[in-house]
C-alpha cells in the first residue's frame, strides 16, 4: 500500500530531517569521494564538514519558507516551478561557498557548470534520502506514541454505577456525547462498533484522563490521538480525520492550529 503524500509532515520533521540529511551527505562525501574529492587529499574533512552544513541549513530554510506561506493553494505546477528554483539557488551558493574554501585553501576551483552538474546529481539523492528520513521519522514517532500506552483494559462506569463498559484503551477511537448518553467507538475485528453507556462526557474523560494519548478536542467530542492523523479545514472550523472513519471530529475554536499540528503529528511527547 503506497503512503499518501503529505508535505505536512516534512514541515513539522523539518529539523530532524534536515540535520540528518547534513549528516550523512558529509559522510558520503567522506566515504565514497565522488566527483574527484580525493583530489582535495587533507583539505577533504574541512571541504565536507562545510558541505554536511550547507545541506543541513539549505534544506532546513526552505521548509521553514513554506510553513510561513498558504502552499496548500499552491499547484502542482508552482510547487514544481519553486523546487527548480530552490536547486537553482542550492546549487548557487553550494558553488558560492565551495570557492571561498577552496581560495582560502589553494585548491583549484570548478566551473559553476561543471559543479552544477555535480551537485544536481547529488540533489537526486538528497531528495530521495530526505523522503525516506521522514517516513523512518514518522514510524518512529508512531511506535513511541503507540507504545506509551501499556496494551490493558479500564471499566468505565456509568453515572450512577450501576452500568459498566470494559474496552482496550488502544482500541478506542473516540467517544461523543448525545443528551444523556456517551457513545464509545471502538475497533474490532468486524470494523468500528458503537457502544453506549448513560454518562456525561465529562465523567468519562475523568476516568480516561490518565493515558497521553486520550483529548477533549470539542465540547462533544474525546478522541485518542493515535487514530487520527489529518487535520483539516480552516480557521473557522477545523477537523480531524481518521482512515478508520468517514466522519470528522469537530475542534473547538479555542485551540490553535500549532498545538493540533501537535497532537496529530505525534510532536507533544518529543
Amino acid at each position: 500500500m503506497i503512503k499518501p503524500f503529505s508535505l505536512e509532515t516534512f514541515i513539522i520533521n523539518k529539523l530532524s530531517i534536515t540535520v540528518l540529511h547534513g549528516l550523512l551527505v558529509f559522510l558520503f562525501l567522506n566515504v565514497f569521494k565522488p566527483f574527484k574529492l580525493y583530489l582535495l587529499k587533507e583539505h577533504l574533512f574541512g571541504y565536507t564538514i562545510l558541505m554536511g552544513i550547507l545541506t543541513f541549513i539549505l534544506p532546513f530554510l526552505i521548509f521553514v519558507f513554506l510553513e510561513k506561506i498558504n502552499y496548500k493553494k499552491w499547484t502542482i505546477g508552482s510547487l514544481a516551478l519553486l523546487s527548480i528554483c530552490f536547486l537553482v539557488i542550492y546549487n548557487y551558493i553550494l558553488w558560492f561557498s565551495s570557492g571561498i574554501y577552496k581560495d582560502i585553501t589553494g585548491l583549484v576551483k570548478l566551473s559553476f557548470l561543471l559543479f552544477s552538474k555535480y551537485s544536481s546529481s547529488l540533489a537526486i539523492l538528497s531528495f530521495a534520502t530526505i523522503f525516506l528520513l521522514n517516513d523512518l521519522i514518522l514510524d518512529f514517532k508512531k511506535k513511541k506514541k503507540n507504545n506509551q500506552i501499556k496494551a490493558q483494559e479500564i471499566t468505565i462506569y456509568s453515572e450512577n454505577k450501576k452500568e459498566n463498559l470494559r474496552v482496550n484503551i488502544n482500541k478506542l477511537i473516540y467517544t461523543s456525547v448525545t443528551g444523556n448518553y456517551t457513545s464509545f467507538h471502538i475497533i474490532t475485528e468486524e470494523g468500528v462498533k458503537e457502544v453506549v453507556l448513560r454518562n456525561s462526557l465529562s465523567n468519562v474523560l475523568l476516568q480516561i484522563k490518565k493515558f497521553p494519548t486520550i483529548f477533549r478536542c470539542h465540547k462533544s467530542y474525546i478522541v485518542n490521538t493515535s487514530f487520527f492523523n489529518t487535520l483539516s479545514g480552516n480557521a473557522r472550523g477545523y477537523y480531524l480525520e481518521s482512515e478508520l472513519l468517514t466522519t470528522q471530529i469537530p475542534i473547538s475554536r479555542s485551540f490553535k492550529k500549532e498545538e493540533l499540528k501537535k497532537l496529530i503529528f505525534n510532536e507533544k511527547n518529543y
